[in-house]
């Protein structure tokens, strides 16, 4: 006999969930899953599209990371046509993109698992950006400063902070002043001085997390974008390893379905994705510093070195963290670097001409690896769409997470308050993004309960997933 304990909902993430725990006779955990509780049926909506126009739709997808939907679908139509967009375009790009993965990461860092690290332990208060602007007013302003810079270069680039529109197949269709690529510049520069303080705070913090960093490392390979060796974000191949194993196995964009399979999870509109033989692994930014060497960028690079010179296997969701605040390092540099190396004479297009054929992009979002994968008719009309989201890719690792640290709590007597405090810190490590994530397959389990006079005369009952 086994009893059901559940979290609902899970708070400060995107999107809506709930966690459950099963549990035997004695209260000892089986397995945690999360469950999420939304639909998204964005991969049907797009049949009978335009296949051009997928840039604009796709970045609607999600508010918080429309700039990687919109990447991924320009560079998997560019890939299915054959061409490269110009250095400029493509330089552009890369600065749109680095606004967008700090904004991002300081929403995550700072905003969402930020309250949990600043405060953790304590279950007994208050964890939110606004108990921290009331508790460490410098840090919170620092920090909202921080998001504020990405999503304005975000705005210069992409024509908008949100859902930018300015990327499309051959190119771009806009480009910033020298005035404004000199802002931007300068935005860069403050970002780098705002990073010397908070990544300071941030790793003196997770060095007080303690235990609960080894009960919960992941027994899963990593994958990421590698560019020989090299972190990346816009191009290469995805590789398969980590920092004891070393590489294992490799994909592209194009060959993606061999390597990769989805599978339909019980009571979730989500779909996990595991390796063609069954492995679970997991993405993100943790994953790409573990199957890579190297930024390009001087303070990331050393931070890096540091990272992977310390004494522990650094494969936790905590960890990523600590990821996050370096890779925001290198993003502010190559915003420095990017608008230094801008060309107001440059040209920024390339014609192109979409008709029937098979068009697959990958790239790393903010939370990890993103396929789009589209196929067209004669008229370049979208027949099938299939998209991986990073937080698909993560829920098999998110799922062994949860698992592990209500089996730790159990064993160490905590209460459950803590309990629940520690699951949900956990889950919003994996930064998920629920809305991009769910493109439903099968029926979901339905249960109807009819009551008549407070008591349950009747109960309808559909079964899980197939």
């Amino acid at each position: 006999m086994t009893k059901t304990v559940t979290l609902e909902p899970v708070t400060r993430i995107e999107g809506h969930a709930k966690i459950s725990l099963e549990c035997d006779d004695n209260g000892e955990v089986i397995k945690g899953h999360l469950h999420v509780l939304e639909l998204r049926g964005f991969e049907k909506l797009v049949e009978g599209m335009e296949c051009a126009k997928m840039p604009l739709i796709t970045g609607r997808i999600c508010g918080v990371c429309p700039a990687a939907h919109h990447l991924a679908s320009v560079i998997a139509i560019e890939n299915g046509c054959g061409v490269t967009a110009p250095d400029e375009a493509r330089l552009l790009r890369e600065l749109l993109y680095c606004g967008h993965l700090l904004h991002s990461h300081a929403l995550s860092c700072f905003v969402l698992t930020g309250p949990d690290l600043l405060d953790y332990g304590n279950s007994g208060t208050e964890k939110s950006i606004f108990r921290m602007l009331s508790d460490h007013p410098e840090l919170a302003k620092k920090a909202l400063r921080l998001r504020s810079i990405g999503q304005k270069i975000v705005e210069k680039i992409g024509g908008r902070g949100i859902h930018p529109v300015t990327a499309l197949p051959g190119g771009m269709s806009y480009r910033p002043s020298e005035d404004d690529i000199a802002t931007i510049r300068g935005w860069g520069n403050e970002a780098i001085e705002l990073l010397d303080s908070l990544y300071t705070v941030m790793t003196e913090k997770l060095s007080v997390l303690g235990s609960v960093r080894e009960v919960t490392a992941l027994p899963m390979k990593a994958v990421a974008l590698s560019d020989n060796q090299e972190i990346s974000y816009l191009q290469g191949n995805a590789v398969i390893g980590d920092v004891t194993a070393g590489i294992s196995g490799a994909f592209t964009a194009a060959d993606y379905d061999g390597a990769l399979k989805e599978h339909i999870m019980p009571g979730s509109y989500m779909k996990s994705v595991r390796l063609a033989d069954g492995a679970s692994y997991f993405v993100g930014p943790l994953a790409r510093l573990l199957v890579n060497s190297r930024f390009t960028t001087p303070k990331a690079d050393a931070l890096l070195q540091q990272f992977k010179d310390g004494s522990t296997d650094r494969r936790t969701a905590f960890d990523a963290i600590q990821a996050r605040c370096i890779e925001m390092v290198h993003f502010a540099e190559r915003i420095v670097e990017l608008s230094s190396a801008s060309s107001s004479d440059a040209p920024i297009f390339t014609p192109v001409t979409i008709g029937k054929g098979t068009f697959r992009g990958m790239i790393e979002a903010p939370r990890g690896i993103l396929i789009h994968d589209y196929a067209t008719d004669e008229q370049g009309h979208i027949v099938t769409a299939n998209l991986i989201v990073a937080t698909q890719n993560n829920y098999d690792a998110i799922d062994a997470t949860i698992t592990a640290l209500a089996r730790s709590s159990k064993a160490n007597g905590s209460d459950e308050a803590n309990l629940f405090n520690a699951m949900e810190f956990a889950v919003r490590c994996f930064d998920p993004c629920l809305s991009c994530a769910t493109h439903v397959a099968g029926r979901m389990a339905l249960q109807i309960d009819m009551h008549r006079n407070g008591t349950v005369f009747r109960t309808i009952t559909r079964g899980v997933n197939s």
